[in-house]
């Protein structure tokens, strides 16, 4: 279940960060590459959350850092080496 509700944020996160960033919708164009860096390090952030978390007394916050660190790290390297 913790797997499922990771992968869930993660989805939803990615989805969010496009739109925000590479849709067209809220910019005419696109975010720089260099916009992906700082994401690298908020998703290192995240992640080292989630394994504080699952290392803690709040094992239920884990999953949301993970799905957090999953979701932005993976949007970032797509968008640094993709784009």
């Amino acid at each position: 279940m913790a797997v499922l509700h990771a992968a869930v944020v993660a989805v939803v996160i990615a989805a969010l960060l496009y739109w925000r960033f590479d849709s067209g919708m809220v910019m005419p164009e696109p975010a720089p590459r260099l916009t992906s860096m700082p994401l690298l390090g908020l998703a290192l952030i995240f992640g080292l959350g989630a394994w504080a978390a699952s290392r803690s007394g709040s094992p239920k916050r884990a999953p949301w850092f993970a799905g957090l660190s999953v979701g932005v790290g993976t949007y970032a390297l797509f968008r640094l080496l993709a784009f």
